[in-house]
């Protein structure tokens, strides 16, 4: 584990990005816009401890080599363009998916509900043979992405993994952030770390969203297993 690729960073993208960079965690970004991934690159290098911040030419050259593809472009048509032009190249990798069902529009942000039942299963149905699926930060406003590492006693990151092989690739890189993983379910589950969900609408040690060990064990329960 020493890199990631990051495709599609945004505001919250950048943030992810910044939080593993920080944390010794080389990465790799891509935006279908040159200038975009050149402004946020410069951003994360400025968080980056000992960590390279790098900017693909493409979607291919992004993820050859990676075993971790974080998703944070928005939901629905931009997932869809971007898993469609990859399709096989992310099999035997795994698609770390932090979206939310919100549509951004002229009028603002429309919040929808996917008929799949979450953002999360919704991506599910577009990922190839072979890939693995986790989900985490959707719980987060962006602002505490990074503001939650680093604390102690550590401050619980929910996530979900379609297998335990999922899980067990996707955790060491979750921990590497100084966030404590806690496995919350399979993809069944992300409607629970979505806008809204119990994850997000709680109250925690460091702030909304930001529990810890012991508030996550009284609020949901020991860590989920596959079976």
């Amino acid at each position: 584990m020493a890199s990631i690729a990051l495709i599609g960073p945004g505001r919250h993208g950048t943030a992810i990005a910044e939080l593993f960079a920080s944390h010794g965690v080389d990465v790799v970004i891509y935006h279908h816009h040159a200038a975009k991934a050149e402004a946020a690159a410069q951003k994360i290098r400025k968080a980056a401890v000992d960590a390279q911040v790098q900017v693909a030419a493409d979607l291919a050259s992004a993820v050859e080599g990676q075993e971790v593809v974080v998703l944070t472009t928005l939901w629905d048509q931009p997932q869809r363009e971007v898993l469609a032009e990859l399709g096989s190249k992310l099999a035997g990798k795994v698609l770390l998916d932090v979206s939310n069902p919100l549509d951004v529009t002229l009028a603002g942000i429309v919040p929808r509900s996917p008929a799949e039942g979450s953002a999360g299963q919704f991506v599910a149905t577009l990922l190839p043979h072979g890939a693995g699926h986790a989900k985490a930060f959707s719980n987060l406003a962006t602002a505490f992405i990074r503001e939650g590492a680093d604390r102690e006693p550590p401050a619980i990151l929910p996530f979900a993994a379609d297998s335990a092989a999922t899980a067990s690739v996707i955790r060491p890189y979750l921990s590497a952030t100084k966030w404590k993983p806690w496995l919350v379910g399979d993809i069944s589950a992300s409607r629970d770390l979505e806008i809204g969900g119990k994850f997000n609408a709680v109250q925690g040690a460091y702030g909304r969203s930001q529990l810890n060990e012991e508030q996550m064990l009284e609020y949901a329960g020991p860590e989920w297993e596959h079976r």
